[in-house]
């Protein structure tokens, strides 16, 4: 049995609990486990709900939040402490979904990409807000199926930035970083991605009554006239 720490020693390291991110990321890097798990704390719910966005699986979410930090831990002794955790953070992470995304398409795995997450994986677990309105609920539902529907097909990279910047909220310059690309090349993205995203929206049968409630409205408005 080892002899526990000196006061000394204790007064001179802080507890991982007040630690940065960065600081936590150096002693990772120098293979303190405590440290990781108190990143793991941090952001284990994070890197889950970003991986069952992507993949609609709780096993897989589970598996690939499981795999990130097995790689964050390996992979600290390499870490640069500037401050920038957060843009790391979703760089291996988004880097280990889409991978295992172009893995699936190149071995044409259907059940990956069929639009039901239930029968293409197992189990959808992603909690529903309660609605005292039964219809509102079923339209909300009905909405968010068709967001995810549509967003599984775009391609991956347009995908990847619309999710980082839709779903995450990381702003432009984050999402440069994270992917490796320009600010200009994030712009682009996005810009070609919301297009494409209403585009699909509107093949929909929940696109297409938002359309005509769209038009409805118009016309109210304008009372009728062409």
């Amino acid at each position: 049995m080892s002899p526990p720490l000196s006061n000394t020693r204790r007064a001179g390291r802080r507890p991982a609990d007040r630690c940065t991110d960065d600081e936590l990321m150096v002693r990772c890097g120098r293979g303190h486990t405590a440290a990781l798990n108190e990143l793991m704390d941090r952001y284990r719910d994070a890197a889950y709900r970003y991986a069952w966005r992507i993949f609609r699986n709780h096993h897989t979410a589970e598996d690939m939040t499981q795999e990130f930090f097995v790689k964050l831990f390996r992979n600290a002794a390499r870490y640069q402490p500037r401050g920038h955790f957060t843009t790391y953070f979703y760089r291996v992470l988004a880097n280990l979904c889409f991978d295992l995304l172009r893995k699936r398409k190149r071995r044409k795995k259907v059940q990956a990409i069929q639009l039901d997450p239930i029968e293409a994986e197992g189990t959808e677990l992603e909690p529903l807000a309660r609605d005292t309105d039964p219809t509102a609920s079923l339209r909300a539902t009905e909405a968010h199926d068709a967001v995810r529907v549509a967003l599984k097909s775009l391609p991956l990279h347009v995908r990847e930035a619309l999710e980082l910047r839709e779903f995450e909220g990381l702003r432009y310059r984050e999402i440069a970083e994270v992917m490796d690309i320009s600010l200009n090349e994030v712009k682009v993205l996005l810009h070609r991605g919301r297009k494409l995203l209403a585009r699909a929206l509107l093949r929909t049968a929940v696109g297409k009554e938002y359309r005509q409630s769209d038009y409805r409205r118009d016309e109210h408005r304008d009372g009728g006239a062409l």
